[in-house]
């Protein structure tokens, strides 16, 4: 990473990807069945598979770190469409190259869609059953409790300041109260990054700096 501060250039340390060189997830196979795994757990949407991805693919297997989930999401968020659909085709893309994206986005999308193939013919008996409005809601509020716990590691991981804890809260009130576009925050995010970390005055956090 780049730190830019009083008029020279250097290299930041910085947590290297373990999927640097595209081969550390061994064969297109063994990511298929990774990526196939956690598509047929990801109940919940983008949450939940963040969350499935960090614990398979970060902290059990090794294959990438959380700053690779963390720019992953920031560049897919710039794009219109599935997010989390975008996310594993990135990850892949990092994990085996062109091949790897293609795999792991077949491998997961395969699930939830032969899911979807089963429910949609069943959909009229199953919405029918009372029994099942109280199993929904309670998903429902597993998988926000999810995206809870994944959007706190992720910040613990990607915001080791004050200038980037403003940029972040800035942007949920952005969202959440004003409602504007997930791509116009991030767009205007990144900007405002480059703002002030280009500034001598404002200085990229080294690693003493992180809490």
């Amino acid at each position: 990473m780049l730190k830019v501060f009083e008029g020279r250039c250097c290299m930041e340390p910085r947590e290297e990807s373990q999927a640097r060189d595209g081969r550390r997830a061994g064969s297109l196979w063994t990511l298929a069945l990774a990526f196939l795994h956690i598509g047929a757990t990801a109940f919940g949407g983008l949450g939940a598979a963040l969350a499935l991805v960090e614990r398979e693919l970060v902290n059990k297997r090794q294959w990438l770190t959380t700053p690779d989930v963390t720019e992953a999401l920031t560049y897919t968020k710039l794009l219109p469409g599935s997010t989390v659909v975008q996310v594993i085709s990135y990850l892949g893309y990092k994990l085996g190259g062109w091949s790897g994206s293609a795999v792991a986005t077949v491998a997961f999308v395969f699930p939830s869609a032969l899911m979807m193939l089963v429910l949609a013919a069943v959909y009229a008996s199953v919405t029918a059953v009372p029994a099942m409005r109280p199993a929904i809601t309670g998903l429902t509020a597993a998988v926000v409790g999810l995206l809870l716990v994944t959007t706190y590691r992720l910040g613990k991981a990607t915001i080791p300041d004050r200038i980037t804890l403003g940029i972040a809260l800035a942007s949920f009130v952005a969202g959440a109260v004003l409602g504007i576009s997930a791509a116009v925050i991030v767009a205007a995010a990144g900007l405002l990054g480059v703002g002030l970390y280009a500034l001598p005055l404002h200085p990229q956090p080294t690693q003493e700096d992180t809490p």
